[in-house]
């Protein structure tokens, strides 16, 4: 089973429509978070739960999703999580350790929603799920010592790696235009941006300290 989280952020329904049609529905089970809903609506999803304290969709999406027997679950509106946060806990209290979580329509025009959603990334893998933000252009993960990265070459594929609260130690790229062995990623700089799998297959680890966010990108 795979567990997708729709966000009310900027949704690319395009990307949205093309991620859900590569894979059965039956394997999916799809939470909407609050406008999210109206993305679903659009193209035809029904999620199986909708999440939310519906200050952005209001309460006639509420309804809508009721009446299409959709599991409503509301938020306080004064909480201290936003409602992608609550749908991720939701998410992993339904999965199992080494699970995957997908979010959608989680980046877009607020930077601070962005960064909060890469936190989420970090709650997972503290959780041991992997949770990945995902849109036409970006596939974000987070990832903690001992865990492999892999990424197949790809035309106009740049991976960028950045420290997550603080260095990161032993880390190691093979397989890149620029490689890194038992390097100290400490951040403050761009010396980490933009680089390229020239082999078949990309690797990325570390055996040190830290979590590492792991950007894959394209114009």
């Amino acid at each position: 089973m795979r567990y997708v989280i729709i966000a009310g952020g900027t949704v690319e329904l395009d990307f949205v429509k093309t991620f859900v049609s590569q894979r059965q529905r039956d394997e999916m089970y799809i939470i909407a978070c609050d406008k999210g809903y109206e993305a679903c609506e659009k193209l035809d999803i029904i999620p199986n739960l909708l999440v939310g304290d519906f200050d952005s969709a209001g309460e006639e999406v509420v309804e809508r999703a009721l009446s299409s027997g959709v599991l409503v679950k509301r938020l306080n509106p004064v909480k201290d999580d936003t409602d992608v946060e609550a749908a991720l806990v939701i998410a992993m209290d339904m999965t199992e350790p080494d699970d995957t979580i997908f979010i959608l329509g989680g980046t877009g025009n607020r930077v601070d929603h962005i960064l909060g959603n890469i936190a989420l990334l970090a709650m997972g893998v503290k959780n041991n799920r992997y949770v990945i933000l995902m849109d036409s252009h970006n596939t974000i993960s987070v990832i903690k010592p001992g865990t492999v990265h892999l990424i197949d070459k790809q035309p106009g594929l740049y991976v960028s790696i950045f420290p997550y609260m603080g260095p990161v130690t032993g880390v190691t790229m093979e397989g890149f235009k620029y490689p890194l062995t038992d390097a100290t990623i400490e951040g403050f700089n761009t010396l980490t941006v933009s680089n390229e799998v020239v082999a078949d297959e990309g690797k990325i680890f570390f055996d040190g300290e830290g979590y590492l966010i792991v950007m894959e990108t394209r114009d």
